[in-house]
Parts: structure tokens; C-alpha cells; sequence
């Protein structure tokens, strides 16, 4: 009679065991698939993005009377698992997990970061050169001191980017929205 209880324990024990193995594995999965969900998500951007700054019209950027230069209007669903999304920003550069505003590597560049999983790195090669925008007098300007755009937390996002141009002819991807992280 004794042996039907010490049975029944290790089988539950076991059985618990292997509930924990496939909970630890599932959420490993989730964690992976979210990544690979904002990873397209930027390919798509950088994608749409790179055609736009190869063939388009750039707006003067210090000129607010001039009309707009081209622009891509996208609706981005972040999964809920996001910690940032960084446009030619790393916003965790020391990994502590405090956000920061500034550029990096003048901005070519996305950063991102999601539950469970370590951050990851887009560099760009094809000119994309991501600056926040701010409305000034209802126009659209780079955002002084120039920085990138931070996106924390999962949802859906509408973003507007426009290709402006510098007085030198350098041009930018300006991003119609803000951060409310306050410069560095």
C-alpha cells in the first residue's frame, strides 16, 4: 500500500517537471516571435524608406514656406512584449535600462529591444538618416538639438516620415511625432 502513494508523488512530480519544460520553451518561443514581428517591421520601413531618399523630393528643411517633400505614411502594430524602438537612436546605451534622447551613428540606425530577448541593432547603408520632428508655427522641423525618435512600449503606432533636407544638401528622414523624452 505504501508504494501506490510514493508512485502517485513521482509522477506528479515528473509530471510537473514537464509542464515547466514546455512553459519555460513557449515562452522562449513568444519572446522570439516578437522579435522577428519588429524586426520585419523595421526591414519594411527601411525598405519603403530607402526608396523614398534614393528617388525623392527633399523639403528645405530651414525653409517653412516651401512645400513638402515626399513623404510615406505608416501604420506600424508593435507587439506588447516591446521595451523601445529607437529611430537612429540607441535610447539604452549603457544598458541599464534608463532612455536617453540623442543621435547614433548620425542616425543611421535602428535599435529595439523586447521582453526576454537582447537588444538588437539595424544599421542602414542607404542615406536614411533619422531625425524627430517638431511642429513650429504648424510646420514640421527637425527637433533641436537634433535626435532620434523613441517608440516605448507595444500598440499601434500611425507615423509620418518626410524627406527634408540641410542647407549643406544633406537629407533626413524627418519623423512627425515626439518622444517626450527630454534632450541629454
Amino acid at each position: 500500500m505504501g508504494a501506490i502513494p510514493l508512485r502517485m508523488l513521482i509522477s506528479l512530480v515528473v509530471g510537473a517537471g514537464i509542464v515547466a519544460v514546455v512553459f519555460v520553451g513557449l515562452r522562449g518561443a513568444l519572446h522570439t516571435a516578437a522579435e522577428k514581428q519588429v524586426e520585419r517591421e523595421c526591414h519594411e520601413i527601411l525598405s519603403s524608406l530607402s526608396t523614398m531618399v534614393a528617388s525623392g523630393d527633399a523639403r528645405w528643411a530651414s525653409n517653412p514656406e516651401m512645400a513638402r517633400g515626399d513623404t510615406r505614411s505608416m501604420e506600424i502594430t508593435m507587439p506588447d512584449e516591446l521595451v523601445f524602438l529607437g529611430f537612429g537612436i540607441d535610447p539604452d546605451p549603457d544598458n541599464d535600462g534608463v532612455l536617453s534622447s540623442g543621435l547614433t551613428a548620425n542616425g543611421s540606425c535602428i535599435f529595439f529591444k523586447t521582453e526576454g530577448r537582447g537588444k538588437r541593432a539595424i544599421w542602414d547603408t542607404g542615406g536614411v538618416r533619422f531625425r524627430e520632428g517638431t511642429q513650429e508655427n504648424g510646420r514640421w522641423a527637425v527637433h533641436e538639438p537634433q535626435q532620434g525618435y523613441i517608440i516605448r512600449g507595444g500598440g499601434t503606432y500611425h507615423l509620418t516620415f518626410e524627406l527634408v533636407a540641410d542647407y549643406d544638401g544633406t537629407t533626413y528622414v524627418l519623423i512627425w511625432a515626439q518622444d517626450k523624452i527630454a534632450p541629454t
